[in-house]
C-alpha cells in the first residue's frame, strides 16, 4: 500500500477528509463484518467486507485510466478513505472458517491500534471482552431493591455507540445490586468498544479509580470499567458472575491465535479471497505454479512452487476452520523410527499432565477446566483433541488426560508432546524425582506404568485404553494394509474383468451409435426439409393471414368510422327527440290547461246562456213594461197634447177676454185669472211631464250604454278563449237584443217625440 500513497500524494483536500473520516462525519462500518463506501452511494453492492473495502478504496485511488467517472476529487476521496481503513479501523476476526479475515499488515497494525492505552502486550482480560457497571440507581420496593432492567441500559450504552451485545443487571438475594455486566463482541471490535467504553467513563472521572477512591457513594452517578484480573478474582457477585461466563486471557495470546488461523498468500496480497485454509493455500500455490498462463510470469510461478514446498515441507500450522492440519509426513516417519517399537504405549495416544493448580473454594478443590487447557496445547502445536480433567469425589485432582488422534500423526504429536516437557525438565523422571512440587505442569506420554497404577489416572486410562507397542500398532497396520491390499487386488481384478467386458460391449455400442448416428442424420436431413416446406407453408399461409387481417382491419375500420357516424346521427336524433318530446310535453300542458279553458269556457257559455235568457225574459218583462209605459205615455202625450190645447185655448180666451176686459168686466176679470192660474197649473204639468220624459230617456241611454259595454267584454273574452262558435251564438243573441232594443227605443223615441 505505499506505493500508492506514493503515487497519490496527500494534499490539504485528502488530508481534510481524512480528518472527517476519523471525526466520524462519515460512515464506514456498519457491523462488525459489514463496511460501506460514504463516496459510492448508488453502487449496486453497498455492503463490504474489510478487505473488500479496502480494495475498492485502492483501486480507485490509484486509478490512472481517463474515465470521465472518476474525477481528481473521488480518487482523493478514495485516497483517504484508504489511509482511514489502514491507519483507524481496528478489525480483526473473530475466528471461523467462513469469517474474512484481514492483511497481516492491517493485522498488525490493528494489533497496535488496540493496544493504546494498554499496559502492555501481557495486560490480561477477562475474555470474552466484558465491562462492569456500579452504582446504578435502586429504589426499595415491596422489600426488595429494583432498578433499570439490561434492555434499558443496553439501549444507552447502544446510544453513545459503545455497540453491546448484553447488559445483565447482577441480582443478590435483597433484590438488585445495583451492578450490571456488559458484554461486548468477541473480534477486536469488541474490545475496541469495550475500551472506547472505559475510556469514556475515565474521561468523565467515572472509571474504576475514581470509584475506588470515592468515598461519599451516596449519589447516582454510574461507574463502569473493562473487566481485569482483579474484578475476576474478587469475592463480591462481580466475580462470581465473570468466573461463571468467562476466563482470564493476555492480549499476546489472543493475537498469538489470530495469527496461526490465518493463512495469507504473500505474492497475492490483493487476492479476493485473501485469507485460506490450509489446503485452499496448498492448492492455490500449486495451480499457479504449475499453470501455463501467460498472464503469469516466470517470477509468480517460481515463487508460489517454493510456497508450495514450503507448505508441503515446513509448515505446520492450523487451518482457520479450526481443525489441525497433520505434520508433514517426514515427522511422522521420524518420531516412528526413532522410537523404541517394543516399549508399551497405551493406544489411543494419550498424555498425562500433572500439577496443575487447584484452590480450595467452598470446601473444594477447583482448578483449571480441559478447554483451556486444550487451547493452551493447541497454541504451542501439540493439537490434542481433547483434554479430560480428572476428578474425585467432586474434588480436582490436578491431573488431565490428552486425547491425540489414533493415526500415526497423532503419535507424532504426543511424541513432540512428550519431547518437549522433557526437554524443559518437566518430563515424567523429572516429576518423580522432584521433590518440591512447584506450580509448574509436567507431562508426558501415558506408558504401561500409567496404565497399571492404580490412582486415577490409571483408572480414566483403563476405562477407554490398551497397553500396545508401537510394533504392535505397525503389524496390525501391516496386516490391515495386506487384506487391504488382496482386497482391492481382487476388486482391481474384478473390475478388469468388468472393464473388459465394458469394452467389448462399448465397441458393440460404438457401432451401433455409428449406425445410429447415420440414420439420425438421414433423420435430420428429412426432418430438416420437412422443417423447410412446413415453415414454407407456413409462411405462405400467415401472409394469406395477414393479408386477410388487414383486409379485415380495413372493413373493420370502415365498419367503426359508419358505427361512429350512426353514432353521431343517433347521438343528433336523441337530442332532436328529446326536444321534441320537451316541446310535446309542453303542447300537452297547454292542450290540458286550453282543454280546462275550454270546459271553464263552455261552463261560462252555459252561464251566459242562462244569464242572456234570464236577459231576454226580463227584456221581456220590460218590454211589456215599456208598451205599457208607452201606452201610458201616449195617453200623457195625449193629455199633454190636450193640455197645450187647453192652455192655447185658454191664451185665446185670456187674450179675449184682456181685450174685453178694457170694458171692466169685474166678472171676466175673475175669469181670466182663473184661467191664467188654470194655464200656470197645465204649463207645470206639462214640465213635469217632460222632465220625466227627459228622465226616462237618460236611464235608457245608460242601459244601452252598459249593455254596449258587457257586449264587448263578452266578445273579447269569447275571442281570447278561442271559442268560437259560442262567441257567434253569443253575438247573435247580443245582436238579436241590439235590434230589440233599437226597434223599441226607436219607437218609444217617436211617441215621446
Amino acid at each position: 500500500m505505499e506505493s500508492i500513497w506514493e503515487h497519490s500524494p496527500e494534499n490539504d483536500y485528502e488530508k481534510k477528509m481524512h480528518e472527517e473520516l476519523k471525526n466520524g462525519k462519515y460512515q464506514v462500518k456498519i457491523s462488525n463484518k459489514s463496511y460501506t463506501c460514504p463516496y459510492c452511494p448508488g453502487k449496486r453492492t453497498r455492503d463490504f467486507r474489510y478487505e473488500d473495502l479496502l480494495q475498492h478504496a485502492t483501486a480507485i485511488g490509484s486509478c490512472s485510466s481517463q474515465n470521465a467517472k472518476r474525477t481528481e476529487r473521488d480518487k482523493a476521496n478514495h485516497v483517504a478513505l484508504t489511509k482511514y481503513l489502514q491507519t483507524d479501523v481496528a478489525v480483526l476476526p473473530a475466528g471461523g472458517g467462513g469469517g474474512s479475515k484481514l492483511p497481516s499488515a492491517a493485522k498488525s497494525h490493528a494489533a497496535a491500534v488496540l493496544e493504546q492505552g494498554l499496559h502492555g502486550r501481557d495486560e490480561v482480560f477477562v475474555w470474552p471482552w466484558t465491562g462492569v457497571m456500579v452504582n446504578i440507581p435502586t429504589d426499595l420496593k415491596n422489600g426488595h431493591y429494583v432498578g433499570k432492567g439490561g434492555i434499558k441500559l443496553r439501549n444507552q450504552l447502544a446510544k453513545r455507540k459503545f455497540n453491546p451485545i448484553r447488559v445483565r443487571p447482577l441480582w443478590s438475594c435483597q433484590g438488585h445490586s445495583g451492578t450490571a455486566i456488559v458484554e461486548f463482541h468477541k473480534d477486536w471490535s469488541g474490545l475496541t468498544d469495550a475500551m472506547s467504553f472505559e475510556k469514556a467513563y475515565d474521561s468523565t472521572n467515572h472509571g474504576k479509580r475514581n470509584w475506588l477512591a470515592k468515598t461519599d457513594k451516596s449519589s447516582d452517578d454510574v461507574y463502569a470499567w473493562i473487566a481485569r484480573v482483579d474484578d475476576y478474582k474478587s469475592n463480591s457477585i462481580i466475580g462470581e458472575d465473570l468466573r461463571k461466563i468467562g476466563y482470564l486471557r493476555p492480549i499476546s495470546d489472543i493475537l498469538e491465535e489470530e495469527a496461526r488461523k490465518t493463512n495469507i498468500c504473500p505474492y497475492c496480497p490483493w487476492r479476493r479471497t485473501i485469507n485460506f485454509q490450509y489446503k485452499d493455500l496448498l492448492q492455490h500455490a500449486s495451480a499457479i505454479a504449475t499453470c501455463s498462463s501467460k498472464k503469469r510470469t516466470a517470477k509468480d510461478k517460481a515463487n508460489h512452487l517454493s510456497l508450495a514446498k514450503y507448505l508441503q515441507i515446513d509448515f505446520a500450522v492450523a487451518c482457520a476452520s479450526g481443525s489441525t492440519k497433520p505434520p508433514p509426513s517426514s515427522v511422522v516417519v521420524e518420531a516412528v523410527t526413532n522410537y523404541d517399537p517394543n516399549e508399551m504405549l497405551v493406544w489411543p495416544w494419550s498424555g498425562v499432565v500433572v500439577n496443575i493448580p487447584v484452590e480450595l473454594k467452598d470446601g473444594r478443590y477447583v482448578g483449571e477446566s480441559g478447554s483451556k487447557l486444550r487451547d493452551q496445547l493447541s497454541r504451542r502445536g501439540f493439537n490434542p483433541i481433547r483434554v479430560q480433567t480428572l476428578w474425585i469425589d467432586k474434588w480436582h485432582s490436578g491431573t488431565a488426560i490428552v486425547e491425540f488422534r489414533k493415526d500415526w500423526s497423532g503419535f507424532a504429536d504426543a511424541m513432540f508432546f512428550d519431547k518437549d516437557y522433557e526437554v524443559n525438565n518437566r518430563g515424567k523422571t523429572n516429576w518423580l524425582a522432584k521433590t518440591d512440587k512447584s506450580s509448574d505442569l509436567y507431562a508426558w506420554i501415558a506408558r504401561v506404568d500409567d496404565y497399571n497404577a492404580n490412582d486415577v489416572i490409571g483408572e480414566t486410562l483403563r476405562r477407554f485404553g490398551d497397553p500396545r507397542t508401537v510394533l504392535d500398532i505397525m503389524e496390525e497396520e501391516a496386516r490391515k494394509t495386506n487384506k487391504l491390499v488382496i482386497s482391492l487386488t481382487n476388486i482391481f481384478e474384478t473390475k478388469k474383468r468388468y472393464m473388459l467386458e465394458m469394452e467389448s460391449k462399448v465397441k458393440e455400442t460404438e457401432s451401433s451409435l455409428s449406425q445410429l448416428i447415420v440414420e439420425r442424420d438421414n433423420m435430420r436431413r428429412v426432418y430438416n426439409e420437412e422443417i423447410r416446406k412446413i415453415q414454407s407453408s407456413a409462411w405462405d399461409h400467415y401472409k394469406k393471414i395477414f393479408k386477410d387481417h388487414e383486409k379485415l382491419k380495413v372493413e373493420l375500420e370502415t365498419q367503426k368510422r359508419d358505427l361512429e357516424r350512426r353514432g353521431q346521427d343517433l347521438m343528433k336524433r336523441e337530442t332532436h327527440n328529446k326536444i321534441e318530446r320537451e316541446r310535446l310535453a309542453e303542447e300537452l300542458e297547454q292542450n290540458a290547461v286550453k282543454n280546462c279553458s275550454l270546459q271553464a269556457a263552455a261552463k261560462e257559455q252555459q252561464r251566459a246562456d242562462e244569464n242572456v235568457m234570464k236577459l231576454a225574459e226580463e227584456h221581456k218583462k220590460q218590454k211589456e213594461k215599456l208598451h205599457k209605459r208607452i201606452i201610458q205615455l201616449e195617453k200623457q202625450l195625449d193629455a199633454k197634447q190636450a193640455v197645450q190645447l187647453e192652455i192655447e185655448q185658454l191664451r185665446g180666451k185670456l187674450n179675449v177676454m184682456m181685450h174685453m176686459g178694457h170694458e171692466g168686466d169685474l166678472r171676466v176679470l175673475n175669469k181670466v185669472e182663473l184661467l191664467i192660474k188654470a194655464l200656470r197649473e197645465k204649463e207645470e204639468e206639462l214640465h213635469d211631464l217632460e222632465a220625466l220624459n227627459q228622465y226616462l230617456i237618460l236611464q235608457e241611454r245608460n242601459r244601452n250604454n252598459d249593455l254596449q259595454d258587457a257586449r264587448k267584454e263578452l266578445v273579447n273574452y269569447m275571442e281570447w278563449n278561442g271559442s268560437k262558435s259560442c262567441f257567434l251564438g253569443l253575438q247573435r243573441n247580443i245582436s238579436k237584443w241590439s235590434y230589440w232594443r233599437e226597434e223599441n227605443g226607436g219607437a218609444r223615441q217617436q211617441a215621446i217625440s
